[in-house]
């Protein structure tokens, strides 16, 4: 019952942040933090830390993104994936999060762009992750 519980937080969490797609991309919150890409993760797990971007290199953003990810998330297989969990990728060479939503579909935003519906095939290679 616990975790239907937790399902049910998770979908009501997943229609409110569908009700912002159409959002525009904002690089950084009101407190410096980096958002991006990582809109949807922060607007889902508000309680995880938020990160400064190191610089202006997106290799090192890329690296030290993916450290916060593995901190505070575990990696599971595609095959596992359930509304809430989380796709990385590595996007014209920058770090890209999403959030997955249902049937192959995700929900992320692409800088100078909107928060959006897409389809998780459109990248080639991503790891996911699940909140600890």
């Amino acid at each position: 019952m616990h975790k239907c519980i937790e399902r049910n937080d998770m979908n009501k969490k997943i229609e409110l942040l569908l009700a912002d797609v159409g959002r525009p991309y904002e690089m950084l919150n009101k407190d410096g933090t980096y958002q991006g890409c990582f809109y949807p993760v922060q607007f889902l797990y508000p309680e995880k830390p938020k990160y400064k971007l190191r610089s202006k290199n997106d290799d090192k953003n890329y690296f030290y993104g993916l450290s916060k990810i593995k901190k505070h998330f575990i990696e599971i297989t595609p095959a596992e994936l359930q509304a809430g969990d989380i796709i990385v990728t590595k996007f014209r060479d920058e770090l890209h999060v999403a959030v997955y939503f249902e049937f192959g579909k995700i929900i992320h935003v692409f800088r100078e762009h909107t928060l959006q519906i897409g389809r998780l095939k459109m990248f080639k290679e991503y790891k996911c992750y699940r909140v600890i």
